[in-house]
């Protein structure tokens, strides 16, 4: 039971800089590069729940990104002039929709352009073979997000059939043949369990089969979808209280399967930085439309922005308080003159 609750905790990295003390940054310290925008899932609390619209942006065509834009990503990668601290083959779709994602980590991992390599996955698509070729890329952590704790939850929440002891199965081999190096982390939303004695089950069943396990909190995330939030706990059940400037528009970049830039992870996102086929990474993430974005941010004007203004990215998905700019912002605004 002890070894169980040593591994209970949240899947993001807790080695965290003081953000305030270091922007403006040269290099972003997150990536995003959605190699899929496909998803398999529906689940009820995410935005796939509801019908295509425009708040869906990019992810209605349902792309996935081939090795030739992918190529052209890592070599824009490589222009930045310090290493990016994390690169996540992720997006707003399921990573293992694309077949080419173990020889893209690979990738990059030949080329030394970050610290770390994640993939945020249903892991839904995992087998045997699959769960080999991602050991042997050297992946760096598999954030694995669970729907339930049986074929009939999957059915309910996602509207996928599973065989459940063969999903089961296939986490167990996944977890057995990665390398040291290579780190599970399996969550699973509190909306998907009926009760406390679900949450230890949770934890009895999937603990070791991982690193680390954890219960996570629904709370508002999509535009799309219409959510009632009763406290002012986040997802991880942290509560830093009302965050006036984002502090992730500031370290991250989202390239999407198509090659389109773009200054965060939100659906609909603010605005385009371009497309890697005519604007390099470089170029776009010091683009006077950038770096005019962030000072609107830092001026408090955040709510005056279509999208920013509706966002809830900064209350639910602050991951530390070292991550909060807010006393910070008369310095950050003096840096960036």
């Amino acid at each position: 039971m002890n070894n169980q609750n040593d591994k209970i905790g949240p899947s993001f990295c807790k080695n965290r800089v003081i953000l305030g003390e270091r922007l403006p940054l040269d290099t972003p310290f997150s990536v995003n590069i959605s190699i899929s925008e496909r998803c398999n899932f529906k689940c009820n609390y995410c935005f796939r729940s509801t019908e295509p619209s425009e708040l869906w942006a990019y992810t209605r065509s349902g792309h996935i990104m081939s090795i030739d834009t992918f190529e052209l990503v890592a070599k824009q990668l490589a222009e930045f002039p310090s290493q990016i601290k994390r690169i996540a083959l992720s997006g707003h779709g399921e990573p293992l929709c694309n077949p080419l994602l173990p020889l893209m980590v690979k990738r990059l991992k030949e080329l030394g352009l970050t610290a770390t390599i994640d993939i945020h996955t249903n892991v839904s698509l995992l087998t045997p073979e699959l769960s080999r070729a991602l050991s042997e890329s050297r992946i760096d952590r598999i954030i694995v997000s669970l729907q339930g704790l049986n074929a009939q939850a999957y059915k309910k929440i996602c509207g996928a059939t599973i065989d459940f002891d063969k999903f089961y199965k296939n986490l167990k081999i996944l977890y057995e043949q990665k390398t040291e190096k290579t780190t599970v982390h399996i969550k699973i939303v509190d909306t998907a369990l009926s009760s406390a004695g679900e949450e230890y089950e949770f934890y009895k069943l999937f603990s070791p089969v991982a690193d680390h396990v954890f219960v996570e909190k629904v709370v508002p995330l999509w535009k799309a979808l219409k959510f009632e939030q009763t406290d002012n706990n986040n997802k991880y059940g942290l509560s830093f209280g009302y965050i006036n400037y984002c502090p992730l528009v500031f370290y991250t970049l989202m390239i999407t399967p198509g090659g389109g830039i773009y200054p965060c992870l939100e659906l609909p996102p603010p605005f385009s930085l371009g497309n890697v086929n005519e604007t390099t990474l470089l170029e776009a993430w010091r683009s006077p439309a950038r770096v005019l974005f962030l000072k609107q941010q830092l001026q408090n004007r955040r709510r005056e922005h279509p999208v920013c203004g509706e966002c809830f990215i900064p209350q639910n998905t602050i991951m530390a308080r070292e991550d909060i700019i807010d006393p910070y912002r008369d310095v950050i605004l003096e840096r960036m003159k």
